[in-house]
């Protein structure tokens, strides 16, 4: 009994510092593991915060569709007659142009030839 009672001790001993070394790891591994849980689960109620708002967004956008639509068939007419006056303008403006630099040839000979009249005058 004598070698029995002096292993129990050590059995006991060991058997211990197996438990506090399992504890030493134990709780700063759930600690950890909590607050892993805790990131997860708030990232998760935001992505579920951000799937609600675009799925809202998507819907109002569905719902506009249709006014879109019906303001785009009212529009287009407009567009066209918008365009076929822009067309209209930048042919008149050309026109214009081509009008205006006869105009400027025709008075620089008309100077020219005033300024030839008075000199032969002044001779």
């Amino acid at each position: 009994m004598n070698s029995g009672s002096k292993a129990f001790p050590v059995i006991f001993t060991l058997v211990m510092l197996i438990c506090v070394l399992f504890l030493v790891w134990y709780l700063p591994s759930v600690g950890q593991r909590r607050f892993l849980i805790d990131d997860v689960r708030k990232s998760l109620e935001t992505s579920q915060g951000r799937e609600r708002k675009q799925q809202s967004e998507y819907d109002e956008t569905i719902a506009a569709i249709p006014e879109t639509l019906a303001e785009l068939d009212r529009i287009t007419p407009l567009m066209e007659a918008a365009q076929q006056e822009v067309q209209t303008l930048k042919e008149e403006r050309k026109k214009l142009r081509k009008e205006k630099k006869e105009l400027e040839a025709m008075s620089t000979e008309s100077l020219d030839s005033i300024e030839n009249s008075q000199e032969d005058a002044v001779q």
